[in-house]
């Protein structure tokens, strides 16, 4: 790497390490301007253009970053993500599933698993001591290493939920039940959010799929209950 470029290259990451995107942005977009192709870049560009309502710039960094590295799961991720928001469901999913067959096909991958479980313990510890930010970049290292790990995603889901993060929340059941669709956790709790954001019935389909699914499950069967309860009582 050229000099000026590594100059260009450390200022963006100080700044992006410190969460002031806008201050990381213009170098990063200098990187790319000057053709270089490096994945972080087009990651990371990708993430502030994304959290500043730019999608379709945020999707072309994203998909960029993986013509580089079709491996690279955090791109993906972020690509899924974003396509869900654009209304392109399969198209992320799709290049989220090739991304882990890549790396799937490693021989690091039981590496990697052991390095998610290190940072969920450790986001755990967090949890324990009150301090769920930690506790979410936690999760989030841990997801990047292995996204299909999902009782860690649900985890994050719950957290975010309990947060008042909603939309995060909801994100994160989606790309669950995108890549498996029988989850029950995950269904149940989207079908609890769905409900308490005012979309009573589309969450009760979610939550009578699951029984119909597991007829045990405790919290559908819950909220099942609590709705015939109330349609009983209406009548």
């Amino acid at each position: 790497m050229a000099p000026w470029a590594r100059q260009l290259l450390d200022a963006a990451n100080q700044h992006y390490d410190q969460a002031e995107y806008p201050l990381a942005q213009p170098y990063y977009e200098k990187l790319v301007q000057q053709g270089l192709r490096y994945p972080d870049v087009f990651n990371r560009l990708g993430v502030i253009y994304h959290l500043g309502g730019r999608l379709s710039e945020a999707r072309w960094c994203f998909q960029q970053a993986l013509e580089v590295n079709s491996g690279y799961l955090e791109a993906a991720l972020n690509l899924t993500v974003t396509c869900n928001e654009l209304g392109e469901y399969g198209s992320g999913v799709r290049t989220l599933q090739r991304a882990q067959r890549h790396t799937d096909s490693s021989n690091d991958a039981y590496r990697r698993g052991k390095l998610a479980n290190l940072h969920r313990s450790l986001a755990q510890a967090y949890l324990d001591i009150d301090r769920p930010e930690d506790a979410m970049h936690e999760f989030g290292r841990a997801l990047r290493l292995c996204p299909k790990f999902h009782d860690i995603r649900l985890e994050l889901a719950r957290l975010l939920r309990l947060r008042g993060n909603v939309r995060g929340a909801r994100e994160e059941l989606t790309l669950i039940l995108q890549l498996d669709p029988d989850h029950p956790d995950a269904r149940a709790l989207l079908g609890v959010l769905e409900i308490e954001t005012g979309d009573r019935d589309q969450g009760l389909q979610h939550l009578r799929a699951v029984v119909a699914q597991r007829a045990d499950h405790p919290v559908a069967r819950a909220y099942l209950q609590g709705a015939d309860g109330d349609v009983r009582q209406a009548s």
